[in-house]
Protein backbone atom coordinates (compact mmCIF):
# COMPACT_ATOMS: atom_id res chain seq x y z
CA UNK A 1 0.00 0.00 0.00
CA UNK A 2 1.76 3.15 -0.94
CA UNK A 3 0.02 6.17 0.73
CA UNK A 4 1.12 9.33 -1.61
CA UNK A 5 -0.24 6.96 -4.32
CA UNK A 6 -3.45 6.36 -2.52
CA UNK A 7 -3.21 10.02 -2.20
CA UNK A 8 -2.87 11.11 -5.47
CA UNK A 9 -5.33 8.92 -6.96
CA UNK A 10 -8.14 10.26 -4.54
CA UNK A 11 -6.94 14.29 -5.16
CA UNK A 12 -5.06 14.53 -8.86
CA UNK A 13 -3.42 17.60 -9.14
CA UNK A 14 -5.42 20.37 -11.43
CA UNK A 15 -3.83 20.26 -14.53
CA UNK A 16 -2.02 23.80 -15.14
CA UNK A 17 -2.17 23.77 -10.71
CA UNK A 18 0.55 24.78 -8.59
CA UNK A 19 1.13 21.38 -7.52
CA UNK A 20 0.98 20.08 -11.17
CA UNK A 21 3.51 22.87 -12.64
CA UNK A 22 5.94 22.47 -10.03
CA UNK A 23 6.27 18.56 -10.51
CA UNK A 24 6.71 19.79 -14.37
CA UNK A 25 9.72 21.52 -13.38
CA UNK A 26 11.06 19.30 -11.14
CA UNK A 27 11.13 16.65 -14.32
CA UNK A 28 12.49 19.76 -16.60
CA UNK A 29 15.32 20.15 -13.76
CA UNK A 30 15.93 16.51 -13.52
CA UNK A 31 16.65 15.71 -17.33
CA UNK A 32 19.07 18.36 -17.79
CA UNK A 33 21.33 16.54 -14.81
CA UNK A 34 23.99 13.85 -16.22
CA UNK A 35 23.09 10.38 -15.41
CA UNK A 36 27.17 10.29 -13.51
CA UNK A 37 29.03 12.41 -11.72
CA UNK A 38 32.52 12.23 -12.33
CA UNK A 39 34.09 12.83 -8.58
CA UNK A 40 37.87 12.40 -9.50
CA UNK A 41 38.73 16.02 -9.98
CA UNK A 42 37.50 16.98 -6.73
CA UNK A 43 34.33 18.99 -5.74
CA UNK A 44 32.36 21.16 -8.48
CA UNK A 45 31.51 24.15 -8.72
CA UNK A 46 32.99 26.16 -5.94
CA UNK A 47 36.69 26.78 -4.77
CA UNK A 48 38.19 25.59 -1.63
CA UNK A 49 37.73 28.00 1.22
CA UNK A 50 40.82 28.44 3.38
CA UNK A 51 40.49 29.58 7.12
CA UNK A 52 42.60 30.09 9.73
CA UNK A 53 41.80 30.11 13.47
CA UNK A 54 41.49 33.60 15.00
CA UNK A 55 44.28 34.29 17.88
CA UNK A 56 43.12 35.11 21.24
CA UNK A 57 42.59 39.21 21.89
CA UNK A 58 44.14 39.07 25.59
CA UNK A 59 47.39 38.06 26.87
CA UNK A 60 48.68 38.36 30.36
CA UNK A 61 52.06 37.34 31.74
CA UNK A 62 52.75 36.97 35.11
CA UNK A 63 55.14 35.23 37.98
CA UNK A 64 53.41 33.61 41.38
CA UNK A 65 56.20 32.91 43.98
CA UNK A 66 55.57 29.96 46.89
CA UNK A 67 57.57 30.20 49.93
CA UNK A 68 57.42 28.15 53.55
CA UNK A 69 54.78 31.22 54.65
CA UNK A 70 52.86 30.18 51.22
CA UNK A 71 53.36 27.29 50.03
CA UNK A 72 50.56 26.65 48.08
CA UNK A 73 48.75 28.80 45.90
CA UNK A 74 45.93 28.93 43.38
CA UNK A 75 47.97 29.03 40.18
CA UNK A 76 45.11 29.36 37.38
CA UNK A 77 40.68 30.62 38.03
CA UNK A 78 38.06 28.99 36.88
CA UNK A 79 37.71 31.59 33.50
CA UNK A 80 35.54 30.41 30.58
CA UNK A 81 37.33 33.05 28.34
CA UNK A 82 41.41 31.50 28.72
CA UNK A 83 42.00 29.76 25.29
CA UNK A 84 45.00 28.49 26.79
CA UNK A 85 47.74 28.78 29.52
CA UNK A 86 52.04 28.05 29.68
CA UNK A 87 53.10 27.30 33.13
CA UNK A 88 57.07 27.13 33.98
CA UNK A 89 58.44 25.92 36.99
CA UNK A 90 61.42 28.74 37.32
CA UNK A 91 63.50 27.95 40.75
CA UNK A 92 62.52 24.65 41.90
CA UNK A 93 59.90 21.36 40.82
CA UNK A 94 56.03 21.93 41.52
CA UNK A 95 53.17 20.16 41.94
CA UNK A 96 50.05 20.82 39.83
CA UNK A 97 46.57 20.38 41.32
CA UNK A 98 42.88 20.21 40.38
CA UNK A 99 42.01 21.32 43.81
CA UNK A 100 43.58 22.90 47.04
CA UNK A 101 42.98 20.19 49.17
CA UNK A 102 45.05 18.09 47.31
CA UNK A 103 47.73 20.70 46.26
CA UNK A 104 47.83 21.04 50.34
CA UNK A 105 48.72 17.61 51.68
CA UNK A 106 51.52 17.78 48.60
CA UNK A 107 53.48 20.80 49.00
CA UNK A 108 56.76 19.97 51.15
CA UNK A 109 56.93 16.37 49.92
CA UNK A 110 59.26 14.77 47.94
CA UNK A 111 56.29 12.52 46.38
CA UNK A 112 52.66 12.43 46.00
CA UNK A 113 49.68 10.76 44.01
CA UNK A 114 47.20 12.52 42.11
CA UNK A 115 48.95 15.71 41.50
CA UNK A 116 51.13 16.30 38.13
CA UNK A 117 55.05 16.77 39.11
CA UNK A 118 56.43 19.79 36.91
CA UNK A 119 60.16 20.00 36.70
CA UNK A 120 62.16 23.39 36.70
CA UNK A 121 62.42 24.67 32.94
CA UNK A 122 60.23 22.98 31.30
CA UNK A 123 57.08 24.82 30.25
CA UNK A 124 54.31 22.91 30.04
CA UNK A 125 50.54 24.05 28.01
CA UNK A 126 47.50 23.95 30.15
CA UNK A 127 44.22 23.86 27.63
CA UNK A 128 41.62 23.70 30.65
CA UNK A 129 38.96 26.44 31.42
CA UNK A 130 39.13 24.97 34.91
CA UNK A 131 41.03 25.91 38.33
CA UNK A 132 44.03 25.12 39.27
CA UNK A 133 46.28 24.77 42.08
CA UNK A 134 50.38 25.25 42.64
CA UNK A 135 52.44 23.42 45.98
CA UNK A 136 56.03 23.61 46.08
CA UNK A 137 58.20 20.12 46.60
CA UNK A 138 60.14 22.54 48.84
CA UNK A 139 59.93 25.27 51.60
CA UNK A 140 63.68 25.63 52.28
CA UNK A 141 64.15 28.48 49.29
CA UNK A 142 61.27 30.38 47.44
CA UNK A 143 59.69 28.96 43.92
CA UNK A 144 58.56 31.32 41.38
CA UNK A 145 56.32 29.84 38.85
CA UNK A 146 55.80 32.00 35.44
CA UNK A 147 52.39 31.78 33.59
CA UNK A 148 51.34 33.00 30.31
CA UNK A 149 47.81 33.16 29.69
CA UNK A 150 45.71 34.37 26.28
CA UNK A 151 42.34 34.79 26.50
CA UNK A 152 39.42 35.88 24.24
CA UNK A 153 37.67 38.90 25.19
CA UNK A 154 33.71 39.19 26.22
CA UNK A 155 32.66 40.73 23.20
Amino acid sequence: MNLSADIEELFPPKPGGLVDSHRQAQAAAAEQLPDTVDNTDGPVGYAAVRVRPEPPDLGTARTITLSAANPVLQLLSQDPQRRSAVVVAVDNDIYIASDQGMAQQAAGGTSFEGVFYLQVGIGIPIDTQAQLWVAATTTATNSRVSLLITRDSNA
